[in-house]
């Protein structure tokens, strides 16, 4: 793989949004997403990405052929999204008339045409469509400007576009994770056969990003903090994680520090104690879910060193919980 320092990334996502940086970061007001790429146009995309909750599914078909080119599930839908793409197309292609919305089962399935591909975004109802009209139409343009080489002579083969999910998930991620929580590597085994399941979008460019985010995830950076070393944005940070999460390559949790207020939640497993003697009872009930880390650490014959690591090991075993956190 090749390091993060080796890289050059081949266009940088800026998420102008004060909902979705860290908090150390300065940002404008307005919730807007520009893509500004060496090989490629910028482009410009205005809407609330913040509200990908609403977001069921996005496709981009080929106008000529129909062919699928990427569908992003995001929830379970009570209609088949691709029996929805597929009465589109029809209509569109084969009538030669225009839909540009319908509502199917409660679903409202807003459409937009690019010179080469027809895009689909399933949503529940909302107050306000037009700001996701604006980014579908963003992401149609975007991936024509991208691919027009491609899509222009036509070969057949989908899988080169499967890495614009990627830019796509950028703009609406799976779910939108906190900064400040530390990403854990799951281990697939054949008893958790399902963790590490296949990421579809991991192919070209996108797989090569996945790769350096994971090579930064040691169970101890947060989210922030693997995005500075990892020399990337916000929006590509957020899109990755959010695929590692779907996919169960990942949990998170929260950093401990002095400042963590935490909660007894149950007694000490036998064997912990026979590990740390009897003492670690007492440990145990000074988390009243009051009193810091450091506030505890004063009460015991421990540095702050020593009793974090104990710390950690009692959240990891379920012993402690968080009842609070300050922020560092």
């Amino acid at each position: 793989m090749v390091g993060p320092r080796g890289l050059e990334p081949r266009g940088t996502f800026l998420r102008l949004s004060s909902s979705v940086l860290p908090p150390r970061h300065k940002v404008l007001s307005l919730p807007v997403c520009y893509y500004v790429g060496s090989d490629t146009s910028s482009n410009i995309m205005n809407g609330s990405p913040e509200d990908e909750k609403h977001v069921r599914y996005i496709s981009l078909v080929r106008k000529d052929g129909g062919e699928p080119i990427i569908g992003i599930p995001y929830r379970e839908m009570s209609v088949d999204p691709d029996l929805v793409a597929s009465f589109v197309l029809a209509i569109i292609i084969f009538e030669n008339r225009q839909l540009r919305r319908f509502v199917k089962e409660g679903y409202i399935v807003l459409i937009e045409e690019g010179e080469h591909v027809v895009g689909l975004l399933i949503l529940d109802k909302v107050e306000d469509e037009e700001p996701y009209r604006k980014v579908l139409a963003g992401i149609i343009e975007k991936f024509e400007t991208d691919y027009s080489a491609p899509l222009t002579y036509w070969r057949g083969d989908i899988r080169p576009f499967r890495e614009f999910a990627l830019y796509i998930l950028g703009v609406y991620p799976y779910r939108r994770i906190d900064w400040e929580l530390v990403p854990h590597l799951l281990t697939k085994s054949e008893a958790t056969p399902d963790r590490q399941a296949s990421i579809p979008w991991s192919v070209g460019e996108t797989d090569r990003r996945i790769s350096m985010v994971i090579a930064f995830i040691n169970g101890k950076r947060t989210m922030a903090e693997i995005m500075d070393s990892a020399g990337m944005s916000q929006e590509e940070t957020m899109a990755i994680m959010s695929m590692l999460d779907r996919y169960n390559w990942v949990t998170f949790s929260r950093r401990i520090t002095e400042k963590t207020v935490l909660t007894k939640l149950t007694n000490p497993p036998r064997y912990l104690i026979g590990v740390y003697g009897d003492q670690l009872l007492k440990v145990v009930d000074l988390f009243d879910g009051g009193r810091t880390v450091a506030e505890v650490s004063t009460m015991l014959p421990y540095s702050k060193e020593v009793l974090l690591t104990l710390v950690k090991n009692l959240v990891d075993s379920g012993v402690l919980g968080f009842r609070e956190t300050t922020t560092e």
